[in-house]
């Protein structure tokens, strides 16, 4: 009679796998530390799991013995959440010292605005006696800023934590603020006691751009997705002084570039100056997946595309993303057939054309891309009508006028899969639809249409015909085939 078996008879990356199983309910904390990198989630009672004496169920696995241990370390420390502060560099020295940084995957850098200028002495003792608090955060943040900066504390931090983490898949940049930064700004406005005093993003996210490029650049991680959802766009600038040949080593690094710029004044006229910079980075970078080049959408920017991307190909792109632009039709034509073989996924978020046609790009997407399996086409739109609106809405705000008009709807019934919310792309909630999104019956009711039955008429885009466009597109026989194969 064979000897019967126990869990400890299992190999590792089973029990890998039943852990993650059981822990699939446990998502992390937003700021994860050495010793407690992810939250404590509540029970089905609304108690956290920590009132029962481990933080987590990962924590009590971790008890069992030094092989459960072993095993489940890597999951408890695959994130890691640094705040520009001294306590948050101090929690990075530990995390380096106890020597788990081999286990990180996902950095997260956040950083607030700095204080720059002169006279914030006087300004902290101008706030009003009820916010004393306000005033002492403030004083140790501003004195926090002042030592790490002084003693290029932040730059020999980042420079180890680099080098440490040989598993890095992911680096994020976030800006900080809160309602103590909002108070202060208030305060400063009202008693009109800011000076040449201000709290700056542009300096904050520049030190913090090139400090992570330094160190990137001195370790050995190869395959890094960049991710930064507030760039300040006169950091951008400054970093067009940097070597080409850094850039070019950075860009050769990168799998996957995601970056939202602020808006600016004169923000067109900023970029323009950086299209060199672009261009030497995009140039080197052959190894992106995936590009995601965002403006903000109630401001525009207007600049041709390839002022960015140079005519150049990238044979392994898979999305392709680009948001708040005014564009002529025929350069996102050319950009997209340029990539028609690989894509996957493409999206035009708010983007508005100055010249052309949308029916033009639908054609482009429904007839001519081989793998196609997301389309994001929210909030697109013709120039001349989004600046109509723009100009409605300021002379509705000033009293002067009335709403916009009411624009023809298209008359296409698309009908979501059933049990799947409108809202939601898809399983992994990503912007945009996939097949996965409309009903059998709506993909072949619309499989044949042609493009000029979508009602685009050239003027304006309802906010309706958004959602018909991009099921049109993904009902293509084409896609249908390519999916089959």
């Amino acid at each position: 009679m064979s000897k019967p078996r126990r869990i400890e008879d299992l190999a590792d990356e089973l029990i890998s796998d039943i852990l993650s199983f059981l822990l699939g309910y446990e998502s992390p904390s937003p700021e994860p530390s050495p010793t407690s990198p992810h939250g404590s989630p509540p029970d089905s009672n609304g108690k956290s799991a920590h009132a029962y004496g481990e933080e987590s169920e990962l924590d009590r696995f971790r008890l069992v013995c030094r092989r459960f241990k072993r095993i489940a370390t890597p999951q408890k420390f695959p994130r890691f959440v640094l705040r520009f502060s001294s306590d948050g560099f101090r929690r990075l020295e530990d995390l380096l010292d106890m020597q788990l940084a081999c286990h990180v995957r996902y950095f997260t850098y956040m950083v607030r605005p700095f204080y720059q200028g002169s006279g914030w002495s006087h300004i902290l003792d101008g706030i009003d006696v009820d916010d004393l608090p306000v005033e002492a955060v403030h004083r140790r943040r501003l004195q926090d800023q002042r030592a790490i900066v002084n003693a290029n504390r932040d730059l020999l931090l980042l420079r180890r934590a680099m080098a440490a983490f040989p598993s890095l898949h992911q680096v994020k940049l976030l800006r900080l603020q809160d309602e103590a930064d909002e108070r202060l700004l208030d305060c400063i406005h009202e008693r009109s006691l800011g000076g040449t005093a201000r709290l700056d993003w542009e300096p904050a996210c520049t030190r913090a751009v090139t400090n992570l490029s330094i160190s990137l650049l001195e370790s050995n991680c190869n395959a890094v997705k960049f991710v930064g959802p507030q760039i300040s766009p006169e950091a951008t600038v400054k970093l067009s002084q940097v070597p080409s040949t850094s850039l070019s080593a950075l860009g050769a690094r990168l799998t996957s570039l995601d970056i939202t710029f602020h808006s600016a004044p004169n923000l067109s006229t900023l970029m323009a100056t950086v299209s060199s910079t672009f261009r030497d980075f995009f140039l080197a970078a052959k190894n992106l997946t995936a590009i995601h080049l965002k403006f903000p959408a109630n401001a525009p920017l207007d600049l041709a595309l390839e002022q960015f991307f140079h005519r150049l190909q990238w044979k392994r792109l898979r999305t392709l993303s680009i948001q708040g632009w005014r564009l002529g039709s025929e350069e996102i034509i050319a950009l997209i057939r340029r990539h028609r073989r690989q894509l996957r996924d493409v999206r035009l978020a708010s983007i508005y054309l100055r010249t052309g046609r949308w029916r033009d790009i639908l054609s482009v997407l429904h007839d001519e891309m081989d793998h196609l399996e997301r389309i994001d086409l929210r909030g697109i739109d013709y120039a001349s009508h989004f600046d109509a609106n723009s100009n409605a809405i300021t002379t509705t705000a000033n009293g002067n006028g009335a709403g916009n008009s009411q624009t023809p709807t298209l008359a296409i019934v698309v009908q979501p899969r059933p049990n799947l919310p409108p809202h939601k792309a898809g399983p992994d909630d990503q912007p945009g639809s996939t097949r996965r999104r409309f009903s059998d019956a709506t993909l072949e009711n619309l499989g044949n249409l042609p493009v000029d039955k979508l009602g685009d008429d050239g003027a304006s885009v309802p906010h309706d015909h958004t959602l018909s466009w991009e099921a049109w597109v993904l009902a293509s026989q084409r896609n249908n085939v390519h999916q089959r194969i």
